[in-house]
């Protein structure tokens, strides 16, 4: 068979024009990095969730792109508003949604892994912390910051240019909490020892502090003793006032 009969049995093959063409890369190769973010974003939920926003935007994303497909491929459909913009339009909404359901799986990943490091550092002391990472506190503050600033990320996927790299900087700062989470895991040995030794410090201390107060208590009670039998021994007439020869009224 060849190629003429075969162009002319299946007409759709040289549907899509070049623009068309660009447009599907783009969407493939966003589509490939968005799928990673989704995959992880799912495995690191604590109860292993789908989130259903980022299915929202692959459905919809789909929605445009079949758009394109049925008017590329059966123009004998018909469809309303079909005209020379039509497909472009619809790629680039497909491409937005996809933008949108990668962000909203690193917004996903972003809140498990600050619950994850959260559990991960319950039950250990603060000075534990402080001294088995000490720039803990450093990393918790930028952690907080970035979480506040979920929704101004999600408000700027519609910059038009700028949203790849928008979407770039979200990536390096949702890897920096991935790595520390990471750091915080491999530092578990150290931190459950660290928390044995302040442990065994702690209650050395409150022996101490227990055995000086009932030395001080013990103390305390044989001074007061002491002075009561002190008392008790003194002849009465110590406590007595001196007589000055002050004569008694006479009776009645």
């Amino acid at each position: 068979m060849d190629n003429d009969t075969g162009s002319q049995e299946r007409p759709y093959v040289n549907a899509f024009t070049e623009r068309d063409c660009e447009q599907f890369r783009e969407l493939a190769l966003l589509h490939r990095d968005a799928k990673a973010l989704i995959l992880y974003s799912e495995e690191i939920d604590p109860d292993s969730r789908s989130n259903l926003q980022t299915i929202k935007e692959l459905r919809d994303a789909l929605d445009h792109l079949m758009r394109v497909m049925l008017a590329r491929m059966a123009p004998e459909e018909g469809l309303d508003g079909a005209d020379d913009g039509y497909c472009e339009k619809n790629l680039q909404k497909a491409v937005g949604h996809v933008f949108r359901a990668a962000f909203d799986a690193l917004d996903g990943t972003l809140l498990s892994l600050r619950e994850r490091i959260r559990d991960t550092l319950e039950g250990y002391e603060v000075q534990v912390i402080r001294d088995v990472i000490p720039d803990y506190w450093q990393h918790k503050k930028e952690l907080d910051k970035l979480t506040e600033a979920v929704a101004s990320h999600r408000g700027r996927i519609d910059v038009g240019k700028d949203v790849g790299e928008t979407l770039n900087r979200y990536i390096d700062d949702v890897e920096k909490f991935k790595v520390f989470h990471r750091t915080l895991l491999d530092a578990g040995p150290t931190l459950d020892e660290c928390q044995r030794k302040y442990k065994n410090q702690n209650t050395a201390v409150f022996w101490r502090n227990l055995a000086a107060g009932v030395i001080a208590a013990i103390l305390g009670g044989l001074v007061v003793l002491g002075v009561q039998r002190f008392n008790s021994a003194t002849p009465e007439s110590v406590h007595q006032p001196a007589d000055r020869g002050v004569p008694a009224p006479p009776a009645d």
